[in-house]
């Protein structure tokens, strides 16, 4: 499945960025044939520091490489510009709070926000490892209300390392998401906000926010609840990179055209990420990466 969907992105996106995707593919291969180093290692974005761990699964190798979903870069390159503001909400082990900050230098702010204990210490720790810039590390999940809800987690383990279906990224506060998958999860209980509430705490300049990414695994709905005042925000729309999902069939649809719906409705021009081209909500498949400009 994981093989399948990547080829599926890559697809899309060589037709509509020919110039640099041959790269793409080099640096493909070069991850492909190299050996990585194992343990705690560190690699950088221009001077940004990132530490991982390897033995957390097979996905390290690609964020030590640089080759997780590259397809994802120009919109951050494109978006995010010295002294911007970058949110980074399901922000799990920071690769994308890195790579942003790289764009964003010492002026910008980087506000990450991800629950999971395990995977919100890599974060903290990029915070640490770059002292110079400003990053705000959130131990919380943004939602509809205010509340401590049950997540059901998908922790590293040994016999989990080679699985890309059902991975670190995977934790889910849906309800039902990972029932399919439970000999794979734990339930922890996690702290949620509004993010339209933090963004009045902190007196975010939402005018300073150069992109908003959201990766939420079916919780993108509760997600948007949070954050209306930011979405209808008079003025220049705050562009959003979001990942949707859509199973209409399950006991808690999951409903990407009906996000996609609710943000044509106050004004957002929805694309798809991997092409750029306008999304169309009537053949959306289970995973849609969708720029909302």
């Amino acid at each position: 499945m994981f093989a399948s969907k990547s080829a599926r992105f890559f697809g899309k996106y060589a037709a509509s960025d020919p110039i640099k995707f041959p790269d793409m593919v080099r640096r493909r291969l070069v991850e492909r044939f190299s050996a990585p180093p194992a343990g705690l290692v560190a690699t950088n974005f221009r001077s940004v520091k990132y530490e991982i761990d390897m033995d957390t699964h097979r996905l390290m190798r690609k964020y030590y490489f640089h080759t997780h979903e590259m397809f994802l870069e120009r919109i951050f390159d494109h978006h995010l510009n010295p002294g911007d503001i970058f949110v980074d909400i399901g922000a799990n082990c920071g690769y994308w709070s890195a790579y942003a900050l790289s764009r964003i230098g010492i002026r910008g702010e980087v506000h990450a926000f991800e629950p999971v204990p395990h995977y919100y210490a890599f974060v903290r720790r990029l915070a640490e490892l770059n002292p110079d810039f400003r990053v705000f590390a959130n131990p919380v999940a943004c939602g509809a209300e205010p509340a401590q809800l049950p997540m059901a987690v998908v922790p590293p383990r040994r016999e989990n390392f080679e699985n890309y279906n059902t991975n670190i990224g995977s934790s889910s506060l849906a309800p039902g998401f990972l029932d399919h998958a439970k000999a794979l999860t734990e339930t922890i209980t996690v702290e949620v906000i509004r993010f339209d509430d933090y963004v009045a705490r902190q007196n975010l300049n939402l005018d300073r926010v150069g992109l908003i990414k959201i990766d939420v695994e079916g919780f993108e709905a509760a997600v948007f609840d949070g954050m209306r005042k930011t979405l209808e925000k008079p003025g220049r729309k705050v562009p959003i990179l979001c990942e949707i999902l859509t199973d209409r069939a399950r006991e808690q649809p999951l409903d990407g055209a009906a996000i996609i719906a609710r943000l044509e409705r106050v004004g957002y021009r929805c694309l798809d990420a991997t092409n750029l081209k306008p999304i169309d909500k009537e053949t959306l498949g289970f995973e849609e990466n969708i720029l909302c400009v």
